[in-house]
């Protein structure tokens, strides 16, 4: 018989509210259309105010700002939306690089308190956490990298016509 992933009898984690997946320095909060709109409800904004103010391009898709490379905009303490943050928030520490191993797993543990603990998740679950994360970062909006700033815009006008 094959010997599956070391995740597949199921992992515990429960999130504490630390911030360590909000804080680090860098990092990218990729979202697709969908995802932005219902933040975009939840901030009682238009789309395309959230858009101008919250998000940028990064890599030719649209990501939520970073000021000054430092924590998620949304992040002062604690996540401003938690309850409509994007799935690749949502779906820590189920990200396939942090599943790719039980070394990169115990890595990942160091630094995040809600791994190890809480809530055991069980294959099926980690799977659809980690299939959600890939869906919509391959939904996120991409742009050829010569287009102007002013093309966030287009998430903003898509399907209005």
């Amino acid at each position: 018989m094959a010997k599956g992933k070391y995740w597949h009898d199921g992992l515990q984690f429960s999130c504490q509210g630390c911030g360590h997946c909000c804080t680090f320095p860098g990092g990218f909060v990729y979202g697709s259309e969908k995802e932005f709109r219902r933040i975009a409800e939840y901030l009682d904004l238009p789309f395309e105010t959230f858009l101008e103010r919250y998000t940028e391009e990064i890599d030719g898709h649209v990501s939520l700002v970073s000021p000054d490379n430092g924590p998620c905009v949304f992040y002062d303490g604690e996540c401003s939306i938690y309850p409509v943050r994007p799935s690749q928030c949502s779906s820590y520490p189920f990200w396939q690089d942090i599943l790719k191993s039980k070394r990169r797993w115990e890595r990942e543990a160091e630094t995040c308190g809600g791994m190890k603990r809480g809530k055991h998740w069980t294959r099926k679950e980690i799977e659809v956490q980690a299939a959600s994360r890939t869906e919509n970062l391959m939904a996120a909006k991409k742009r050829p990298q010569s287009e102007p700033r002013e093309d966030v815009h287009e998430l903003a006008h898509h399907g209005r016509e």
